[in-house]
């Protein structure tokens, strides 16, 4: 997705930017406690209100506002030397939202099963994801997140 450059303060990025991060990092740990919450479900663990079809269901509500928040809200580039940067990060957190979609998909719940092997792929995937985002933003600040 090309994102128009415009002509504008380097600073007022890094605070847009920096907003776009800390949102994504809430969606972070929204999805971390739904994988969460599918692993107390499957063991028993859970309020007797919770099960993997209703989890899913609010699991992919999240996912679809997560979509709209990477094709929607990521911040305009100031200068043509972050136009790589920016690519970059956005195709990490598209591998990202993909490998979501795939921890969304791991749970059958006409079965009411999770499959497992899909899950540990996905994690690994998301912490790849996360790391080079990390990896990334290293490369042009001194501070990221971890």
């Amino acid at each position: 997705m090309d994102h128009p450059v415009k002509n504008g303060n380097i600073g007022n990025y890094y605070i847009k930017f920096n907003n776009f991060l800390s949102r994504f990092l809430i969606f972070d740990r929204v999805f971390s406690e739904f994988a969460e919450t599918s692993e107390r479900i499957e063991v028993g663990d859970c309020l007797a209100a919770e099960n993997l079809p209703g989890l899913k269901c609010d699991w992919q509500k999240n996912y679809v506002s997560f979509k709209y928040f990477l094709e929607n809200e990521i911040p305009e580039i100031p200068a043509d030397e972050y136009q790589d940067f920016q690519k970059c990060v956005y195709g990490i957190l598209t591998e990202y939202a993909s490998a979501q979609r795939k921890l969304i998909d791991s749970i059958d719940e006409s079965a009411l099963t999770i499959q497992h092997d899909q899950v540990q792929l996905a994690e690994q995937k998301i912490r790849d994801c996360k790391k080079q985002i990390n990896q990334t933003l290293q490369q042009i600040v001194t501070v990221s997140f971890g």
